[in-house]
């Protein structure tokens, strides 16, 4: 059986849409991240796997807005991919705690 070795990412992003009034609509913005050849159970590699997840955040939460507006779109924008990720990641791979007893 093969298993499917990618995080798919959502996050929502503003898109500055052409009209007179310039009416801002979120849009949802999607990236894929390979975690082939990972063990998610070491933190050396979920490191890896959240570098991976920071540089797809990159190219998909590019604004189409300007100035400070758009630094704020796309900190925004990656934030919340980052968020997911950790989510997804976590449903893939739970982390092992260790027991304090």
């Amino acid at each position: 059986m093969k298993t499917n070795h990618i995080v798919a990412l959502a996050a929502t992003a503003f898109a500055c849409l052409p009209s007179v009034a310039h009416a801002e609509v979120r849009e949802r913005v999607t990236a894929k991240v390979s975690y082939a050849g990972l063990d998610l159970s070491k933190v050396k590699d979920r490191r890896t796997l959240d570098a991976r997840i920071d540089r797809a955040s990159l190219t998909a939460c590019r604004s189409h807005v300007s100035g400070l507006r758009r630094v704020a779109d796309e900190q925004r924008c990656r934030a919340e991919m980052r968020r997911d990720g950790q989510v997804r990641v976590a449903q893939i791979a739970p982390l092992k705690v260790a027991s304090t007893r």
